[in-house]
């Protein structure tokens, strides 16, 4: 695959996964309050942090998927990539399908962007501890270290999409565009976060917001169902 598609079917789905409100949200606009109207470093740190976290697991999993692979038969690779397929485009599904059902019931969070205060569902306090006095690329890459969704999520769908497109150390351009492509997502939308709150703007409306969510779901979606269908084609 060329760095141009990498990049697109990441960036995407990375920009999706930023923009899910949850705990490193929480700590980006804790941070930016206090930053003031320097809160745009702190998104840069914030991505910073989530970039050099990604890069090392993405090495990891390439290198692992290498040995895996290196000494197999024709057959069980495809087995392989089947079994790998499936479980990472059922997870993208999965997300996808939540983001999607969560906007129908209007039960997304969007309260951090009409007020300089957390989004629901994480204890505060937590973040005022020796953490949130931490340097925001250290305190941003252990909270993304500490949600076991991150884990998750880079296990099933991460490696399916390694897989998929053939992402390794051979492949410089795709390996590349994974990395540049999920990460200026998250780079973008926690930059502009930062930035707004430190500026107290509201140039991020609801309506802006639901409709990027709903746009990123959709691919999440269907990319989720080529990454079952196509090594099952590929196989049978």
């Amino acid at each position: 695959m060329s760095f141009w598609q990498v990049f697109t079917v990441t960036f995407l789905i990375g920009l999706g996964g930023a923009m899910s409100p949850g705990p490193l949200l929480s700590y980006t606009i804790m941070k930016s309050v206090e930053a003031k109207k320097r809160a745009y470093l702190v998104g840069l740190f914030v991505s910073t942090g989530h970039m050099l976290v990604e890069l090392l697991l993405i090495m990891i999993l390439m290198l692992g998927l290498g040995t895996l692979l290196s000494s197999q038969e024709d057959s069980l690779k495809a087995l392989i990539a089947i079994v790998i397929g499936v479980l990472g485009g059922g997870i993208l599904v999965f997300f996808g399908s939540q983001i999607l059902n969560d906007i129908r019931k209007k039960t997304v969070d969007t309260s951090f962007l009409e007020s300089k205060e957390a989004p629901t569902g994480l204890n505060t306090s937590d973040i005022k501890g020796k953490l949130y006095k931490s340097h925001p690329i250290l305190g941003s890459a252990l909270f993304l270290m500490s949600n076991p969704y991150w884990w998750l999520w880079w296990f099933t769908a991460g490696f399916s999409i390694i897989t998929n497109n053939s992402v390794s150390f051979q492949n410089i351009s795709g390996f590349i565009g994974l990395l540049v492509g999920k990460e200026l997502g998250v780079y973008l939308w926690y930059t502009l976060i930062a930035t707004a709150i430190g500026f107290s703007s509201k140039f991020i409306t609801k309506k802006l917001y639901i409709g990027i969510l709903i746009v990123c779901a959709l691919f999440m979606l269907g990319y989720g169902v080529y990454l079952i269908v196509s090594p099952l084609i590929s196989f049978f």
